[in-house]
């Protein structure tokens, strides 16, 4: 069955909520001249609590009423006239919008988290809008609005998501369906920050050491093989070969640590990997025939004898 809102409501209207705003109200956008059999123009709602207390506030109450958004500092019945909610505020804050807009919400409005938060979060969430009557979807953004816009790359997970994804497609979004699990696409985005945040501390640190040792541009230079293949299936031997080559780089992080201390750089990303190596280590875990096994089978070995809970 597909979905076709008339009104869509804007739970945040910084980056993101302004982003998904300028796109929907663009020429040919979702909100563009009313089509044959419309009984009703299409509308853009927007709620934001910091609106006109500072400048950030002023600024965006300027950027809504430039977009014919009409925009408040509350939760109010407005909330109940829309088909769509889309929530974009900060991650801490996502319990408290979903808590704030549950009781408003028309009964089966599908509401589209795309904060950032746990799948625990999620959970926390959806129990909030299914309480209110509304139908919860879990977005993940794996990309930036500030550079794309509403094409921002999105993962969709939950029951019967199919129609939703259309629809977004259709005007203008980047959505894919990842799953029927709620909560699921939250947490692939936790897990790959993991991976993408990290490495942004790790160039950090890399980089401004190059810097003043004046050689940035051969250390970037030098990360051709990484080019030459897919950055997953690089992630994917690093991790294989792990198993095998543990101790000798554990080791060498030892003296790349020395080398950022002699730059002048505290090696805090490099320590933690020293550290994170000597773990395995110290797991014993090396095959006696120093063959690299199958990538599933190395986070088998992994899961079970080195990376432990707490």
């Amino acid at each position: 069955m597909s979905i076709d809102p008339k009104v869509i409501a804007l739970l945040g209207f910084g980056e993101a909520g302004s982003a998904i705003a300028r796109g929907l109200a663009a020429e040919g956008g979702w909100r563009g001249p009313s089509k044959p059999g419309d009984n009703a123009p299409r509308r853009v709602i927007a709620i934001d609590t910091a609106l006109d207390k500072d400048a950030r506030g002023t600024a965006l109450g300027k950027e809504a009423r430039r977009l014919d958004v009409a925009i408040a500092d509350r939760y109010t019945d407005a909330l109940s006239d829309a088909d769509l909610v889309i929530c974009a505020v900060q991650g801490e804050h996502a319990l408290s919008a979903a808590t704030a807009a549950a009781p408003l919400l028309k009964t089966g409005a599908h509401y589209l988290d795309l904060c950032t938060v746990t799948g625990k979060m999620s959970d926390e969430d959806r129990g909030a809008i299914e309480a209110g009557g509304g139908r919860y979807i879990d977005i993940a953004v794996m990309g930036g609005f500030f550079k794309s816009g509403i094409k921002a790359p999105m993962l969709v997970a939950g029951d019967g998501v199919e129609p939703v994804v259309a629809w977004m497609n259709a005007h203008g979004f980047d959505a894919k369906v990842l799953g029927v699990r709620p909560g699921s696409a939250s947490s692939v985005k936790m897990l790959r920050s993991v991976i993408m945040k990290g490495i942004e501390a790790l160039a950090v640190e890399s980089f401004v050491a190059a810097e003043r040792q004046g050689i940035l541009k051969e250390v970037m230079g030098c990360l051709g093989d990484v080019d030459a293949t897919t950055f997953s299936g690089s992630l994917a031997m690093l991790a294989q070969t792990h198993i095998v080559h543990a101790e000798r780089r554990w080791e060498e992080m030892g003296l790349v640590a020395q080398t950022l201390r002699d730059t002048g750089v505290d090696p805090l990303m490099t320590e933690a990997i020293e550290k994170s190596h000597r773990r395995t280590v110290d797991a014993h875990i090396a095959p006696a025939d120093g063959k690299v096994p199958p990538l599933d089978e190395a986070l088998k070995i992994l899961s079970e004898k080195v990376v432990r809970g707490r």
